[in-house]
């Protein structure tokens, strides 16, 4: 399967994967999560199962069958998080 990722242009860490049969879902105007919002294509990339860290790619594909889109927020990696409430400064 080729997945085609797009990025919304207000919400840039919310993305929307769907594949060549299922492009006509992204006409919903449901599809973001902010309204007005648009998808930007980010490209067409192919398979590479469990090395693909920005989505599970077997979820992604079993959403894709069910609804025709799959959507998420990326993992992040900020290695400088907040510290807790409870940490003096």
């Amino acid at each position: 399967m080729e997945f085609h990722v797009f990025q919304c242009k207000i919400d840039k860490d919310f993305f929307v994967v769907t594949d060549e049969a299922h492009l006509d879902v992204l006409n919903d105007p449901g599809i973001t999560p902010t309204p007005d919002d648009e998808l930007e294509k980010i490209g067409v990339f192919g398979e590479m199962g469990p090395d693909r860290a920005a989505f599970d790619e077997g979820f992604a594909k079993r959403s894709i069958e069910s609804q025709g889109f799959f959507r998420f927020h990326p993992k992040t990696y900020d290695p400088a998080g907040e510290p807790p409430l409870s940490m003096p400064v």
